[in-house]
């Protein structure tokens, strides 16, 4: 029989950046390591903030934005909402446009999110944290959200 590796040894470093701004992280390290499903609440606005887009638009601008030579941050995928989730500098609510089928959440909010790589409940990583920080772009972002407005079928 193999000997299980230690729990420590199976948290990535995408897991270890997300749980970076809970304090302590441990608490959210651990869960994850028991059980990767598990869904953690990840504070808003110290890193990151969120852009959720309802899934037709965060699909297309996604599509595109993967086509591109830009880097893409972590992206989630919320079935319960109906959302595309697209993490972006801390910050960004606070400047964020209306635009409709897209809400931006930042400091007081909170990410619901399943280890990286995981799916819980109906939440799942497209694009999962790699631990290096990158985030999307979030001007990149909104004008390929406009755009995908623009082309949606009325």
């Amino acid at each position: 029989m193999k000997a299980q590796a230690p729990a420590s040894s199976r948290i990535s470093a995408g897991a270890m950046w997300l749980a970076s701004v809970m304090d302590p992280p441990s608490i959210i390290l651990t869960a994850w390591a028991d059980n990767p499903d598990h869904l953690a609440e990840v504070p808003l606005g110290v890193r990151f903030d969120v852009l959720r887009a309802i899934d037709s638009l965060g699909m297309r601008a996604l599509d595109e934005l993967a086509n591109t030579p830009v880097s893409l941050g972590p992206v989630l995928y919320c079935q319960p909402r109906q959302t595309v989730e697209f993490l972006v500098p801390a910050g960004t609510a606070e400047e964020w446009e209306d635009l409709r089928g897209t809400v931006c959440v930042g400091r007081g909010g909170a990410l619901l999110c399943p280890a990286p790589g995981a799916t819980g409940r109906g939440r799942t990583w497209l694009y999962p944290p790699h631990g290096d920080g990158v985030l999307t772009d979030p001007g990149l972002l909104r004008d390929h959200l406009r755009r995908a407005y623009e082309r949606r079928t009325p």
